[in-house]
This record gives structure tokens, C-alpha cells and sequence, in this order.
């Protein structure tokens, strides 16, 4: 089986494995660390990590397929993503693909580097992005540290307005990084990437309303 099927193979298991649901394992408790201008960002502890757990969600002007091409097109992680430095797609095969992301860390931590495989599924116009880290995929860097350890989901469901955007996550970072610079990060991460997601798509519409 090559790496890749292996990878889909980790997604599909930590989707079965995992529930980013609030309603499931006993109701989670998630505190509110941002709600404000239809921005919503919760954070947890998960059990055996020092490093939070993040779930966010917004509502932008577009279709969910919209969302999720933008979301597949990694290539231009770099203009959006937060602190994203490189960014390129490994493989794709229909509704799943792998890519390469490069995060930059204030000195003296080492950038972080990663290798996600996603999967797509589909319920009727719901859209479900399935995330695992691959680990080594590929070549381990020299100067970066890779994460090895990471699992979340996209959420893109339909509204009045256009699409809600849930995004769930959580990451090891591995080496040694500050739980607070950590922790910071897994606010203020979907926080911006969130905003710039909903005022890319909001842009797109006041082109088109011009036209």
C-alpha cells in the first residue's frame, strides 16, 4: 500500500476513532475565548497533551464548494494561512489529497513543519474535510521540527447567508515550545485564518456586485 493509502487509512480510523461533536463523550467543556462579529473561538485541555484543543466557527459569503476549493488550493496557503511560510500539494486523488505546510516560530523555536492527509465526505450539500498528520511522508528538514501528532476536521455547512465554517483541530507540536506560546497560537490561529477566509469571499462578492 503506498504512504498515501496509509495516511487515508490513519484519516479514516481517526474519524471513527474520534468525536469533535458536543454533544458526544460527555459533553466536552470547551471555554469561549473569542465571540465577537460573528466569530466564535472555543479552546479545551485534552487529556495526556499540554497543548489545548481548538474548535471555531464563522459564517462567509459563499457556497460550500467555494470554501472548499479554497480550502484544497494550498498552493496560495502562504497569502491567507497564518504564519504559513511554504505550503504546496504532495498528492491528490479525487475527494483526498496530502500537502505540505511550513509554520514559522518566534526565535529561538524552531519552525514547525507538517505533512496532512484530508479526505472529503459528503452529506448532502454538508461538506466534511476529514485532517491526520502523515509524520515522515516526506524528508524531515534540518531546520524545522515535524509534527507528527495532529487530527481535525472542516466543517462547511450551507445557511441563509452562505456557508458556516466549523473547524476543529489539535497538534503535538513536538520538541520543545512554550505551552503558553503554544496555547496562544491555537487562539489566535483560527482566529485570523477564520477572519481572512470570510473577508476573502466577502471581497469576491463586492467584485461580482460591481460587475
Amino acid at each position: 500500500m503506498s504512504s498515501f493509502g496509509k495516511a487515508l487509512g490513519c484519516v479514516l480510523a481517526a474519524a471513527m476513532a474520534l468525536s469533535f461533536s458536543a454533544a458526544a463523550s460527555g459533553d466536552p467543556l470547551w471555554d469561549t475565548r473569542v465571540d465577537k462579529d460573528g466569530l466564535l473561538v472555543e479552546t479545551r485541555s485534552v487529556e495526556g497533551s499540554n497543548y489545548k484543543a481548538f474548535r471555531a466557527r464563522i459564517t462567509v459569503p459563499a457556497q460550500p464548494d467555494d470554501v472548499l476549493a479554497r480550502l484544497r488550493d494550498v498552493d496560495r496557503y502562504t497569502e491567507w494561512f497564518p504564519d504559513t511560510t511554504e505550503a504546496y500539494l504532495i498528492s491528490s486523488d479525487g475527494d483526498r489529497w496530502s500537502n505540505y505546510l511550513r509554520t514559522d516560530a518566534p526565535w529561538p523555536v524552531k519552525d514547525r513543519d507538517s505533512v496532512y492527509a484530508s479526505v472529503v465526505e459528503r452529506d448532502g450539500d454538508r461538506v466534511l474535510i476529514r485532517i491526520v498528520s502523515q509524520g515522515d511522508a516526506i524528508p524531515v528538514s534540518d531546520d524545522a521540527v515535524r509534527i507528527v501528532q495532529a487530527e481535525g476536521l472542516w466543517e462547511l455547512t450551507p445557511t441563509a447567508d452562505g456557508t458556516q465554517v466549523h473547524w476543529e483541530f489539535h497538534a503535538e507540536p513536538g520538541g520543545t515550545v512554550p505551552s503558553s506560546l503554544a496555547n496562544a497560537r491555537v487562539v489566535d490561529t483560527p482566529r485570523k485564518a477564520l477572519l481572512a477566509l470570510r473577508d476573502y469571499f466577502a471581497t469576491l462578492d463586492e467584485h461580482s456586485a460591481e460587475n
